[in-house]
């Protein structure tokens, strides 16, 4: 189990989807008002943050979507605790360029994301190797991919995608029997849509960490603006 853990770059999980009757009022939002990600070029709408050392509040924005917050108390806590939630918003015809989920101090480590696309297509995504790529196929269903292997996404919709990503500090852990018995049927159900790590690391990784984790206090100055 443990190597199937290590070896993922995508897994559909076997769970209740999320909410997403809520896309108008996500797309109603000013990109101006929403925090920018330069590293990653695109937006964020900050549901659930970090504001004072473990302290997760939901935020202005997330008593916008009480169906969204009702479903992250009944299935998604239980698994993973409170953590950072964002919906990356990467408008139209976008790229999120090649880029790295960790800093590179936690890059031995397992790294998971849990991610549910609310609009647009799983199948933008792509992990890069030093001489292939590999995509996922689009399944709607919530799934987990490894953050620290570099990966892009050009959105090729004519409409903003919207990603729920759960964030740090949950990165999954082999050690969690709950975590793994949910990725033993997952991979019992979706064995066929299983992405498993056959790359090799570019030789330029090391230039796609981010170069300063500094989004957590930009976040936070956002919100406090609110």
């Amino acid at each position: 189990m443990s190597k199937l853990l290590e070896d993922l770059l995508y897994l559909p999980l076997d769970m209740e989807n999320p909410p997403n009757d809520f896309i108008n009022w996500l797309e109603d939002l000013q990109f101006k008002n929403l925090y920018q990600d330069d590293y990653r070029n695109c937006f964020h709408v900050p549901i659930m943050f970090d504001m004072n050392k473990g302290n997760f509040k939901w935020t202005p924005w997330a008593y916008q979507v009480p169906q969204l917050r009702e479903w992250c108390e009944d299935v998604l806590f239980p698994l993973t605790g409170k953590s950072r939630i964002m919906i990356i918003t990467t408008p139209s015809g976008d790229e999120n360029p090649a880029h790295i989920d960790c800093s590179e101090e936690m890059f031995t480590t397992l790294q998971h994301k849990f991610r549910y696309v609310l609009q647009g297509n799983v199948d933008d995504l792509e992990f890069i190797g030093e001489e292939a790529t590999l995509k996922p196929t689009s399944v709607n269903k919530p799934f987990i991919m490894s953050g620290k292997w570099p990966h892009k996404m050009k959105n090729t919709t004519n409409k903003t995608k919207f990603t729920f990503a759960l964030g740090a500090p949950w990165d999954g852990s082999v050690d969690d029997k709950n975590y793994v018995s949910l990725i033993e049927r997952s991979y019992k159900k979706y064995e066929t849509f299983y992405l498993e790590n056959t790359l090799q690391l570019p030789n330029n990784y090391k230039s796609l960490f981010e170069s300063e984790y500094n989004y957590r206090q930009k976040a936070k100055d956002l919100l406090s603006e609110k």
